[in-house]
């Protein structure tokens, strides 16, 4: 006790500088003090409820053994019922009853013949018996296998006087007769109890009796069914079965079958509750022993059960079985709070770990990586900050990536700079020239390359209605449609609802242009190009391209989809494909979303799905 005083003085003094010593101490209060208390609960309470719990079993018992009897019983019923309602045992009844001598010879055979198969089917039979009304018996005896010699001998020709034939005559149900001693066996004499049942012509309805048939039964069958070997509770008692008369009808010691209870109560002091289907009493000696008796009534056989059980054997069962528990709650404290200290130590050991990793990651070093090799929380958190490095890194390089881009576009930019007035002037001029010289189709084709050329010359990143977009989409192809000899269609199909929705600018163009120079590659007519545009989602806007060109190769669609070094140009230069998406990305971040599908020979189709969050035009 002083040494557990001791570590819990120490875990005190070490609570505000030690996680381990926080967990091993909200461990000890939170699990270990709460279990001793249960123990010692347990432990006091477990002698008051000794008896209750004993009687449950007992009782239990007694139910389990009740239905036992019950099934063994209903299964020599069921064969009663077999020859009851097997028309040639009936019809050979009547002729025993009702025909002539010969007949009689003839169907007492056959009648034996066939209750010996039915006897023999069943080790708990002792012989099966057809009581006619003229005092004749037709009896198949499995103990003495004689036609003349058997049970019924001993009634000479007095059958119908007997409690067998004339208790079944008086019902249609099956009767079950008490257990006797059959005496007339000489040495192999023995207990049995019998099954008996009236017997009519069922087959023609007729109700008149014709015989009484008896199954008589070994009282082992019903030894057997409360199964004394299983529950004697370790030696400690056995069971017995006595009639609604309290008569024994079963019992261990064979002498006192067919004896009144009472004597075996009177003999050891045991007294019952008078009027109860189930009692319990301590008798004060049992062979000088204080003993628990239960009693069970079973309505459907109208028999009680009794189980006589040693009170200091069970008593010393339990109180053993006390001690172990309580040397397992000792031993379980003991090593829960070895536990405690060890998987504290590994857990504070990981956290330990983590924070130095996350510390190094803080001054700059990120290749810093955890390896747990668990399945726990521990091992979610380090693969969780190995991902985010991995990320921070990834981001680090795109961050300098795009940096060298942005410097790059500027310089190509300060180096290709054009006067925007000079060429708007120029196209004009040259505008002009082909109207004096009626070159009307050369003009239309410039006023569309100056309108083109204003719209690419402001931001990049300016936002648009998409009416305005597709307006510029029809210019840029139509003069791509006088490029090429109009060897194509494109069909621009927007919803209403969606054409004062906003945009970023040039987004769709590297798409189109991509479908014309690669994917109608080749095509002289018949090429079809088409643009849909329209709500999805109600909060996003689905952008469709899709062309009837050659298509693509799964290789060559994976190399589009997944190599970001990979661009798609455009003839005379272009932003490309992976460079919208990279705009896309931008613009939207994670919100928006793209795919790619192809067929060889098939053509292509680009899928776009953006959030429509950019205000809409007045």
């Amino acid at each position: 006790m002083n040494r557990m005083i001791g570590l819990i003085r120490s875990m005190f003094k070490g609570y505000k500088r030690s996680l381990k010593g926080k967990l091993i101490l909200s461990f000890l209060f939170t699990a270990i003090l709460p279990l001793m208390v249960v123990q010692f609960i347990v432990y006091t309470s477990t002698a008051r409820s000794m008896q209750h719990k004993i009687n449950e079993l007992l009782e239990g018992n007694l139910i389990q053994a009740a239905r036992s009897v019950e099934w063994e019983i209903a299964s020599y019923n069921d064969l009663l019922y077999q020859i009851f309602t097997d028309e040639d045992i009936t019809q050979l009844t009547l002729k025993m009853t009702h025909g002539s001598d010969n007949e009689q010879i003839i169907s007492f055979g056959k009648l034996r013949e066939k209750l010996g198969i039915l006897a023999n089917s069943k080790d708990g039979i002792s012989n099966i018996s057809i009581l006619m009304p003229n005092e004749l018996v037709v009896c198949y005896d499995k103990i003495t296998g004689l036609a003349t010699q058997h049970y019924w001998a001993k009634f000479g020709g007095q059958i119908t006087d007997t409690v067998f034939y004339k208790q079944a005559g008086q019902t249609d149900q099956t009767v079950i007769l008490p257990t006797e001693y059959a005496d007339q066996y000489g040495e192999k004499s023995t207990h049995l109890f019998h099954l008996a049942k009236r017997m009519f012509d069922i087959g023609r309805q007729n109700k008149n009796t014709i015989g009484v048939i008896v199954i008589s039964l070994k009282e082992e069958v019903l030894s057997e069914g409360v199964n004394y070997a299983n529950m004697h509770l370790n030696g400690s008692g056995f069971n017995y079965i006595v009639d609604h008369n309290q008569t024994v009808i079963s019992f261990p010691e064979k002498t006192l079958i067919g004896e009144p209870e009472t004597n075996f109560l009177n003999q050891h002091a045991i007294k019952l509750t008078s009027g109860s289907t189930v009692s319990s009493v301590w008798a004060e000696r049992w062979n000088k022993k204080p003993v628990l008796v239960n009693k069970q009534m079973d309505s459907t056989l109208g028999w009680s059960f009794v189980n006589v059980t040693d009170k200091k054997e069970m008593f010393r069962e339990m109180q053993s079985h006390q001690r172990l528990y309580l040397m397992i709650g000792v031993l379980t404290i003991v090593f829960s709070l070895l536990l405690a200290v060890y998987f504290s130590g590994k857990f504070t050991h990981s956290l330990r770990t983590i924070v130095r990793a996350m510390t190094s990651a803080k001054r700059g070093n990120l290749d810093i990586q955890l390896n747990f090799h668990t399945e726990d929380e521990i091992a979610i958190i380090s693969s969780s900050f190995n991902s985010m490095i991995g990320q921070i890194k990834e981001l680090v390089e795109d961050v300098k990536i795009a940096a060298r881009q942005q410097k790059e576009a500027e310089i190509k930019a300060l180096e290709a700079q054009i006067n925007p007035h000079f060429l708007y002037n120029t196209l004009d001029t040259i505008n002009w020239i082909a109207i004096e010289n009626e070159q009307y189709k050369i003009s239309h084709m410039l006023k569309n390359l100056a309108q083109i050329l204003r719209y690419t010359i402001s931001p990049s990143n300016e936002i648009v209605p998409i009416r305005k977009e597709m307006e510029w989409l029809r210019q840029y192809i139509y003069l791509q449609q006088i490029r090429f000899e109009h060897s194509f269609e494109c069909v621009l199909e927007v919803e209403e609802a969606v054409v004062d929705c906003k945009i970023y600018k040039l987004l769709l163009q590297p798409f189109i242009e991509n479908a014309i120079l690669h994917g109608l590659e080749g095509c002289r007519t018949g090429g079809l190009i088409t643009v849909t545009v329209g709500g999805y989602k109600s909060s996003c806007i689905q952008i469709r391209i899709t062309d009837n060109g050659r298509g693509m190769t799964p290789e060559q669609l994976a190399q589009v989809l997944n190599c970001k070094e990979q661009t798609v140009k455009k003839k005379g230069g272009g932003l490309g494909i992976h460079n919208v998406f990279t705009r896309l990305r931008l613009y939207y971040g994670q919100d928006c979303r793209w795919n790619i599908t192809s067929q060889l020979g098939e053509g292509t189709q680009v899928l776009l799905e953006i959030p429509n969050v950019l205000k809409r035009e007045d």
